[in-house]
């Protein structure tokens, strides 16, 4: 459910300057809080279980917020960076993004969402004149799996994603690799075969990783991954190869 709190703050978990893992060039990553998924492998639950918000989450005004970003513009402009916003789900808090980005524009400042797309259609069209770019995360194309990882259907998710991608907007695909849990050879090629309708500009495979685990200790909450490991490298690589096998040219770090 998107939040429909008109006040002027948003809910913000961190906020991270100097970054270049989240859109070109130097950015301001903002963190927003609230998600409507349960991703087996979250990183970030201090900006998804809501239980927790009390311990993690800061009310930012919009203001406050935008003279933050504001401070970095000088390396945005010199790098061809600018601000991305993450969470959690920033599409969440839509009301409030609309105006922060709308603020980041009247600046020229590049914009970025990274988003999972699991909602209306209308809510992404209401902020999408004010988005430079979209970096979309696919958890799995195959609907069984999709929901077995995150805890919701992928039906609404897959279909904005191919109206999205015949939209005039810079579009970046972002795949979750954690093996045999939303990845294997035939969920990749699944993954393949769907990405040809959308072709984006980029699709990055972001191996899986165990930094998270101790904010679960930290909170005292299950993390049902502890025995999965990270992707080896050949199995990265095989990613890779499948992906190449429909045209698509797929990094990873």
């Amino acid at each position: 459910m998107i939040e429909e709190k008109r006040s002027n703050e948003l809910r913000i978990t961190s906020i991270q300057h100097f970054c270049v893992g989240d859109g070109p060039g130097i950015r301001t990553t903002v963190f927003l809080a609230g998600c409507n998924m349960r991703c087996l492998w979250c990183h970030n639950p201090e900006a998804v279980i809501e239980d927790i918000f009390k311990y993690s989450v800061l009310n930012v005004s919009e203001s406050e917020l935008f003279e933050e970003i504001c401070e970095d513009k000088m390396f945005f402009e010199n790098s061809g960076g600018g601000v991305t916003f993450s969470g959690g789900e920033p599409v969440m808090q839509a009301i409030q993004l609309k105006r922060i980005l709308k603020k980041c524009k009247t600046e020229s400042i590049s914009t970025a969402i990274e988003t999972a797309g699991n909602y209306a259609l209308k809510i992404l069209d209401s902020i999408l004149d004010y988005i430079d770019l979209i970096i979309w995360d696919c958890k799995a194309v195959s609907r069984e799996v999709h929901i077995k990882c995150t805890g919701v259907s992928n039906e609404q998710i897959l279909e904005n994603l191919k109206v999205i991608s015949s939209k005039n907007k810079t579009l970046w695909v972002r795949i979750p690799v954690v093996w045999n849990v939303n990845i294997t050879e035939e969920e990749m090629n699944h993954m393949g075969k769907y990405l040809t309708r959308i072709m984006p500009e980029r699709v990055e495979l972001m191996p899986y990783h165990k930094m998270g685990i101790s904010k679960y200790d930290q909170y005292n909450l299950e993390y049902r991954l502890r025995d999965i490991e990270p992707p080896t490298n050949e199995q990265l690589k095989l990613c890779c190869n499948i992906l190449k096998q429909y045209d698509i040219n797929a990094t990873y770090e």
